[in-house]
């Protein structure tokens, strides 16, 4: 790039840490095994040197150190605000209070999950090829069923977020899928109130809430 290309970026990258000279074994820094569900722990599955499984925790907040506890997982994610991890075995699901050293709940799902990630700090997402659940981590209660996939995201479409709106009224499934001129995207927009959906085309959304030019109060 020359600096006048560079200067129109609308976002300028740098590199925060390197996981390999951490320690981290790079094989394992990929999809699914790795995770950063915020600016504050990146969490990684992964093997020790005898083969046996083990979870990997960079506090980013406490510079940058390595944490590392014997729990056996193919994924696992992060509590944005907490200390509080979900573990992921095949369609096992189990959340972890690590300060309390403690099992908050557990789950087996009855279908393959194909994305999820924590939606706030007490509801995680659980994706599945035909539907959309929330699981709270307070209380006993199971995952909660909130809406089904439009076939519009249907078994070719890789899901790759998932965001509520800050009133919780709407959600949002993004995914991508190959087409003919490349890779194509794809959301669908669900209304909790209405219980409708409307499909967006687009890789990637988000929820804000602004306030325009001529309003005093914010709109979302």
């Amino acid at each position: 790039f020359t600096c006048t290309a560079m200067a129109q970026l609308p976002i300028l990258f740098s590199e925060k840490l390197n996981l390999a000279t951490l320690g981290v074994n790079p094989d394992f820094i990929k999809n699914v095994t790795c995770s950063m569900e915020s600016d504050k722990m990146v969490v990684v599955c992964e093997k020790n040197a005898q083969g046996q499984a083990q979870i990997c925790m960079v506090d980013m907040e406490n510079g940058n150190t390595v944490d590392r506890k014997s729990m056996a997982a193919e994924a696992a994610i992060m509590n944005p605000l907490s200390k509080i991890i979900a573990l992921r075995a095949g369609q096992t699901l189990q959340i972890f209070n690590l300060e309390l050293k403690a099992r908050m709940k557990n789950y087996n799902m009855p279908e393959p999950i194909t994305f999820w990630r924590w939606a706030t700090p007490s509801i995680i997402a659980l994706v599945t090829a035909t539907g959309v659940y929330h699981w709270s981590i307070e209380g006993d209660s199971a995952p909660a069923k909130v809406f089904d996939r439009n076939a519009a995201l249907g078994a070719g479409t890789q899901v790759i977020n998932y965001q509520i709106s800050p009133d919780g009224k709407w959600c949002l499934l993004g995914g991508i899928s190959q087409g003919a001129g490349g890779i194509v995207g794809t959301m669908q927009l669900y209304s909790t109130a209405k219980r409708i959906s409307q499909v967006l085309h687009g890789h990637s959304g988000t929820f804000a809430t602004i306030t325009p030019e001529g309003r005093a109060d914010p709109a979302q």
